[in-house]
């Protein structure tokens, strides 16, 4: 009974994407901007997103960011942030001034600060100098990784929390004069911002 479940299963699914493959390419980005404004469709979003990126040659780059950002925010909120963070990465390339963007970015990769944080401090309890140079770097790493995506989200959209963060993140790092020249580059920064993602 099982496999005969399964098998059903996976042949519609393999119908629906031959189905989707064949669909004129604008019906199939009507339906995708359809099933995204409701959450309860969220397992039809991903597989016309999806269908929609494996055709992207046949769409114009804003209608690929869009359909990108869309599909990496219901992969987070699916609690799946290895599969969102490329299509985010990718949406920064498409649109460099679509902070909502990199205020996602900035979040994905915090948490993986906080983990090889964690790791420094239990180096640090064990009182090992060398495990503890090697956690302090990795975790340096990261933290020169997500501090660009902070910023540009601060630099566009000015908020205590985010300021908090890259105060934290610099100040754990012991890298006091980036944190002062922070003004400067929030005014270089700001200059591009995009608050809304077009797809016309």
């Amino acid at each position: 009974m099982k496999k005969t479940v399964l098998f059903n299963l996976f042949l519609l699914l393999g119908i629906s994407t031959a189905f989707a493959q064949k669909q004129d390419i604008k019906e199939l980005y009507f339906d995708y901007t359809q099933s995204r404004m409701n959450e309860d469709q969220n397992v039809a979003t991903v597989e016309k997103a999806s269908s929609l990126l494996n055709r992207s040659a046949e769409l114009n780059d804003k209608q690929v960011a869009n359909v990108s950002f869309h599909l990496a925010r219901i992969y987070e909120s699916m609690g799946k942030p290895e599969k969102a963070e490329p299509l985010y990465e990718a949406v920064t390339k498409l649109v460099p001034g679509y902070y909502v963007t990199y205020t996602s970015l900035g979040f994905i990769n915090l948490k993986k600060c906080d983990t090889l944080g964690r790791k420094v401090s239990e180096a640090a309890k064990l009182k090992d100098a060398a495990l503890h140079a090697i956690a302090f770097k990795a975790y340096k790493t990261q933290v020169l990784k997500t501090i660009p995506y902070f910023e540009k989200s601060e630099a566009c959209e000015t908020d205590e929390r985010t300021l908090g963060i890259l105060t934290s993140l610099y100040k754990s790092i012991k890298d006091t004069t980036s944190l002062a020249s922070l003004p400067e580059r929030k005014a270089l920064l700001g200059k591009d911002c995009v608050s809304l993602l077009d797809d016309e």
